[in-house]
């Protein structure tokens, strides 16, 4: 089963809700969606005209915390399957996306039934190390960001770690001790969704594969996913064909990882730096990687965050058909 998706609402959608992003992404042919949990904002308020009620049964509003306090008036989330007392905060989750918990359920069921797998992307600018308030800000939104994907079914979350700011090994320590309490967060909150890390593709900022490699030995349960483009934007210099591919694959199943790879364009400009674009103007070509897929049997999921969403997407999706008709071509005899 090979699965190709898009990071982010069909630009050519009407609607601008998951359930509408699952079914425009199912209309178009493609059957993965990557939602991006941007743009949001949280509110405290009472609870009290809930008492008895959970949070997942409210109707137009997405708590995405309850907080009780306790002996000494301390007030800590406990898991949102709890029953609503006298006395409890709610945080209300305001997000375009959708406006309570039985919308999401709506989504997950579409999902499920068209065969669209989801996974969540928490916000691209983060900081698991530097800046204190940052770092409690990431880390609540990484929690969001389960709690939500939960909801949606969804396979995973991934995130990115943030910039460096001073030694990468003190900046990579930092960010292990606040992923081991966002590990800690998701199972007293109960979150079943697994986080993911994507490697980074800019010196400054913490993710190359062999950070990602460490973390992954240092913290049980968080594992990477692989962004194409990022490592050609950092090591441009290297040969990305076929034989490149097939190895990058075969050390992604090595190493337990998801085969799970995201996709874009990469011009490389005159001072060094990059950007993404769409794939047919970028440097980094799809062509080998299409070529190297079609000699594996596993799931493999590749997710376009070009420019150009979902017509890059599509346009992967023919090129790839083409290396599986090459291939099955080769291995046809003639009749006699």
């Amino acid at each position: 089963m090979y699965r190709f998706g898009i990071a982010g609402i069909p630009l050519g959608s009407k609607g601008r809700t998951v359930k509408d992003a699952v079914e425009n992404t199912f209309q178009l042919g493609l059957n993965h969606l990557e939602i991006q949990l941007f743009r949001v904002s949280v509110q405290d308020r009472d609870l009290s005209e809930f008492v008895g009620m959970k949070p997942y049964d409210i109707d137009d509003m997405l708590l995405i915390e309850l907080l009780r306090g306790d002996e000494e008036g301390n007030y800590n989330p406990i898991p949102l399957d709890s029953t609503i007392e006298e006395g409890d905060i709610g945080r209300e989750l305001f997000w375009s996306m959708a406006r309570d918990y039985k919308e999401l359920k709506l989504a997950a069921e579409i999902a499920k039934e068209l065969d669209v797998k989801i996974t969540l992307h928490t916000p691209y600018y983060v900081d698991f190390a530097n800046d204190e308030k940052l770092i409690n800000d990431s880390i609540l939104h990484t929690i969001w960001g389960g709690i939500i994907n939960d909801a949606l079914g969804g396979e995973f979350i991934i995130s990115h770690l943030g910039l460096i700011e001073g030694e990468r090994k003190t900046t990579l320590k930092k960010t292990e001790s606040s992923l081991k309490e966002i590990l800690n967060r998701f199972n007293k909150l109960k979150i079943k969704s697994r986080l993911y890390i994507e490697n980074s593709g800019h010196p400054d900022v913490l993710g190359t594969l062999e950070e990602i490699k460490k973390i992954e030995k240092d913290i049980k349960g968080i594992k990477g996913i692989i962004n194409i483009a990022h490592i050609y934007s950092l090591e441009s210099d290297k040969s990305y064909e076929k034989d490149f591919f097939i190895e990058l694959i075969e050390n992604t199943k090595k190493e337990g990882r998801p085969l799970y790879f995201e996709f874009a364009g990469v011009e490389i400009l005159e001072n060094g730096e990059h950007r993404f674009t769409p794939i047919k103007r970028g440097n980094l070509k799809f062509e080998p990687l299409a070529d190297a897929i079609a000699d594996f049997d596993d799931e493999i999921t590749i997710i376009s965050f070009s420019p150009l969403l979902e017509h890059d997407a599509l346009y992967m999706k023919v090129i790839f058909e083409r290396s599986i008709s090459r291939k099955i071509g080769k291995t046809i005899k003639p009749l006699p």
